[in-house]
């Protein structure tokens, strides 16, 4: 715990926020590891890390010990170098980070959830969907579902990923695939992609997808952990009736979009092409997602050659470092940032500006939460 007047100091200027790594039961993290700045990078199933939370993350077939009640929420590094959880600050002083309009409505919660996920040698995310808002508040008992964004921040040799039907499939089909584990007439049925580094997605709820080896992904997404896994069992440390969020598979089947998703559609909604919002010269700020998407979340991009200033009035959102060096550069000083280095910048923080001091252009995620 921090007292409020460590918790107050905090606030008038971007918040650190601190490495927050876990243990998955599919391999990963080399690419993750190589983002954050670690030493000796490797996959270790250290595969996820959950930058911006105020989520638990559950890892199944671990300890106990390991899946806490506060595992997956973010955590904050004070001036004296000691680290808090995010929610201390958030409920110590809602309406100076989060806002009171989104405090009302959200309580003392991000309302976002943006995290990594690395695929590592020989693994793959299994074939799933996730369930929309609507379905959620009917059989979960939670406004959110789990509309979500990729963003490709690591590739490898060969990485690919798997995204709605192009093929006409029934339920029926599709419980016999499931009964007999057939991932490879799963994914046959399925657009097969293969990602670059830079890609952007935009994956809304019900759409049936798997993720393959070598895809590192940053994914914004609305703030839950619902997933309905088609692969149970095996070598998964979760059993089949554990795999559709403790729902019968009726149910957890009427989640999933069945309808056969149109090339078309995967090229020009699925796949995302940047729009500038605003810029001059090789200093720009670009927009990937459809207006829709803000009623859940909100992403741009920023590419600043030299030197871009950025409005106060935004609201509160995460900061992440892609490339380059820098600093920002307002009225409490400067603050350096480097790639994989990620902030918060709460409500009360007024205008700043980003300065490039390296050779690349510096490139920076912002991550926002549902408009309001």
């Amino acid at each position: 715990m921090a007292t409020k007047a460590e918790l107050k100091s905090l606030l008038n200027a971007p918040i650190p926020l601190a490495p927050n790594t876990y243990i998955h039961f599919y391999n990963g993290g080399k690419l993750r590891a190589d983002f954050m700045g670690e030493a000796k990078p490797k996959d270790d199933f250290n595969s996820e890390e959950w930058i911006f939370s105020t989520n638990r993350a559950y890892t199944p077939g671990r300890p106990d010990r390991e899946n806490t009640p506060t595992k997956g929420y973010s955590i904050v590094q004070l001036p004296s170098g000691k680290k808090v959880l995010l929610t201390e600050l958030l409920k110590a002083f809602p309406n100076e980070t989060l806002g009171a309009k989104h405090f009302k409505k959200f309580g003392a919660t991000l309302g976002v959830l943006v995290k990594i996920f690395d695929v590592g040698k020989g693994a793959h995310i299994p074939v799933h969907w996730h369930p929309s808002p609507e379905f959620s508040k009917k059989y979960l008992k939670n406004p959110f579902g789990k509309n979500e964004s990729w963003i490709l921040i690591g590739v490898r040799p060969g990485a690919k990923a798997w995204v709605g039907w192009k093929k006409k499939v029934t339920v029926d089909e599709f419980k016999k695939w499931m009964d007999a584990q057939d991932v490879e007439t799963m994914r046959a049925h399925m657009h097969e992609i293969k990602p670059k580094l830079g890609d952007v997605t935009y994956t809304t709820a019900g759409i049936v997808h798997s993720i393959g080896e070598g895809c590192c992904i940053l994914e914004p997404q609305e703030p839950t952990d619902w997933n309905i896994l088609a692969e149970y069992e095996g070598p998964y440390p979760y059993k089949r009736e554990q795999a559709a969020c403790g729902l019968t598979w009726d149910k957890g089947l009427k989640a999933a979009d069945f309808s056969v998703m149109s090339k078309s559609f995967l090229k020009n909604r699925i796949c995302r092409k940047p729009v500038k919002v605003r810029g001059t010269g090789k200093n720009k700020e670009e927009k990937f997602l459809p207006d829709s998407a803000s009623k859940y979340f909100w992403e741009t991009k920023l590419t600043v050659a030299d030197k871009m200033k950025m409005p106060g009035d935004r609201g509160f959102y995460v900061f992440v470092t892609f490339q380059g060096k820098g600093k920002l550069v307002g009225p409490w000083g400067e603050t350096p940032i480097k790639r994989g280095k990620s902030f918060m910048i709460p409500r009360c923080l007024s205008g700043y500006e980003i300065v490039n001091t390296g050779r690349k252009p510096i490139e920076v995620y912002t991550g926002y939460p549902p408009a309001i």
